[in-house]
């Protein structure tokens, strides 16, 4: 079944296709060489069981007859996606389906089924924590995929500890390497912050300080990145002889 049924049955009888709640979806009649097709409208293409039944002229009913549709539908989009310490993958979906999640380089990196319960439960090999955009489908056992639905993995991974650290030769500038985009943290030995500054895209900073660095002060460098994760402090001692920062915005 799909657009049509069609059978064999007793010439001239009454042929009656209903639904599985019983609702008639088509009629017609059986021709003179015993054959009949029945067009639907709409078409049935889930994969539901069908009843036919032939009624003859004195209203006699027959046994019904069943048959399958085709199951052309994909499934929808899962949805409720949760990634959990970027190993453990859920979600909803069509019960039996089998979820399939594909990294940017369309590599299978995790697959299961969708319980009866609609719910699934996956684990990603290898782990997706830095904000990867994963691909994630829904198959169902007739081999329907559904719409590609892109899934970010929230990025756990904190960053570095920051780098390639100078003070300026008057204790007002810093500048050194780090995650670009990461805001990068100066704090003095009692833990106040004396500096801000971004990470360029280029990976490197230079930050003012206020006051000044002192030299043979220990200083405490920390960037975040911007989901929240904070590197490990880089403890920095300012050299007594400090150097010149580094020159920057060069062409």
């Amino acid at each position: 079944a799909g657009s049509q049924v069609s059978g064999r049955g007793e010439a001239g009888t009454t042929v009656q296709v209903r639904d599985g709640a019983g609702n008639i979806l088509a009629t017609g009649t059986v021709g003179a060489d015993g054959t009949f097709v029945i067009a639907l409208a709409p078409a049935v293409t889930d994969g539901s069981t069908l009843q036919v039944t032939l009624t003859d002229a004195a209203g006699n009913v027959s046994q019904s007859g069943s048959v399958t549709s085709a199951d052309l539908l994909p499934p929808a989009q899962p949805t409720e996606l949760a990634l959990a310490d970027g190993v453990t993958f859920t979600g909803r979906g069509e019960p039996g389906a089998t979820v399939q999640v594909r990294n940017a380089a369309g590599t299978l990196i995790g697959t299961g089924i969708v319980g009866a319960d609609g719910l699934f439960s996956i684990t990603l090999a290898p782990a997706q924590a830095n904000g990867e955009a994963l691909d994630v489908r829904l198959v169902d056992a007739a081999g329907n995929t559904s719409a590609p639905l892109q899934f970010d993995a929230p990025d756990i991974t904190p960053p570095g500890a920051v780098s390639n650290i100078v003070v300026g030769a008057d204790g007002l500038a810093l500048s050194g390497r780090g995650e670009p985009g990461a805001t990068v943290e100066v704090r003095d030995a009692n833990g106040t912050v004396i500096g801000t500054g971004v990470v360029g895209a280029n990976g490197t900073f230079l930050i003012d300080l206020n006051p000044a660095a002192q030299p043979g002060e220990q200083l405490s460098l920390v960037q975040t990145d911007p989901s929240g994760n904070a590197s490990v402090a880089l403890e920095y001692d300012v050299p007594l002889t400090t150097a010149p920062v580094s020159p920057s915005n060069l062409a």
